[in-house]
């Protein structure tokens, strides 16, 4: 189990959206990005979006 929260997972996906914006500033729009990294993230979120714990 993880001890990250969903503001961990907000700033890591954040930092995730700057270096995708980055990549494609240098290497050109049509860059070919992996989004493994993104979609474990933002599944973890989810995850805990809908977790017992979370009062939202």
């Amino acid at each position: 189990m993880s001890d990250r929260t969903a503001a961990d997972l907000e700033r890591e996906l954040a930092m995730l959206a700057v270096v995708r914006h980055r990549l494609r500033a240098s290497e050109g729009e049509n860059v070919r990005l992996s989004t493994t990294a993104v979609d474990q993230v933002l599944d973890e979120l989810g995850s805990l979006a809908r977790s017992p714990q979370n009062p939202n």
